[in-house]
């Protein structure tokens, strides 16, 4: 079975997404819809605290910044590819786009450098058609998530079954799953005590039956329950272990970069733990540099 192997590219810097590669981290704190400063300084016509947002994150070591103008006062259409454009300038990584409205999607993949990412589109043939056509106009990949009609499935098989329908309708616009990154769809276990498992094993179905990349938005999982990040963080280390290898999460927070690295590790996909060593040494670097202690 052949695995999908989705690349990115943002101003100078290209990202490879690949089941047998090393987990890439998209960045969620661009976000206007979750996250009350950014709305703020945003309908106040400042885009300054978003810039140092993405720069921040890609800092801490994102692959991907995920740009979010959803939910304001102000246009999308005017606030996404404003957005778009200055965090371009200030960072060098890809970009996903994440829209409300198909019509500020399409000016800010006008205004994107290099091949950004679409965030994102679900199963229901209203939406999926036209956003399919965009993607393939403009030949960019995107974020699928299996719902459709009758909304998420409550099962890891109906959410295959769903991811299977999806492929076949981006088949007809000549998009592959190279370019799909399929969501396993992360649920508040405070709500649903069985939504974790569920998720878990829709990932292993997706990788193993279509050999898919995956993402979740894995902050989702805490909502309602104390010590939120806490359980962030063991909740993205299972989902890496079961398969999920593109997580949209915060990295600024060192419980949740802590354990994508601990995860990749484990999972084989950090050959000889490279990379969690070169997160440690840079950790130490930074501790020594506060303290005014030579390196």
């Amino acid at each position: 079975m052949k695995l999908a192997n989705m690349i990115l590219r943002g101003k100078a810097r290209e990202v490879n997404i690949h089941p047998e590669l090393p987990t890439v981290t998209i960045g969620e704190r661009c976000n206007a819809l979750g996250y009350k400063s950014v709305r703020e300084s945003v309908e106040a016509g400042e885009f300054g605290p978003v810039v140092e947002r993405a720069l921040a994150q890609v800092a801490a070591g994102v692959d991907i910044v995920n740009v979010n103008m959803v939910g304001m006062k102000v246009s999308e259409r005017e606030a996404l590819p404003r957005a778009v454009e200055l965090i371009a300038q200030a960072v060098d990584v890809p970009l996903s786009l994440d829209f409300g409205d198909p019509e500020a999607l399409v000016a800010a993949l006008k205004v994107a450098p290099g091949r950004p990412l679409i965030n994102s589109v679900n199963g229901e043939e209203r939406k999926l058609g036209p956003i399919l056509e965009i993607a393939a106009q403009y030949r960019c990949p995107l974020i699928a998530l299996p719902s459709d009609e009758k909304g998420v499935p409550d099962t890891a098989a109906g959410r295959l079954a769903c991811a299977a329908r999806m492929i076949d309708r981006a088949a007809s616009f000549g998009i592959t799953t190279d370019d799909l990154l399929f969501d396993g769809i992360c649920i508040a276990v405070a709500t649903d005590m069985t939504a974790a498992r569920t998720t878990f094993e829709t990932i292993r179905l997706m990788r193993k039956e279509l050999g898919l990349n995956i993402t979740l938005g894995a902050s989702n999982v805490s909502h309602g329950l104390p010590k939120r990040k806490t359980l962030d963080s063991y909740y993205l280390a299972m989902a890496v272990m079961a398969g999920m290898n593109a997580p949209i999460t915060d990295l600024t927070l060192p419980a949740l970069k802590w354990a994508i690295l601990s995860a990749d590790v484990c999972a084989g996909t950090d050959e000889y733990g490279m990379r969690y060593i070169a997160g440690f040494r840079e950790e130490e670097k930074a501790k020594a540099a506060a303290l005014g202690v030579p390196a």
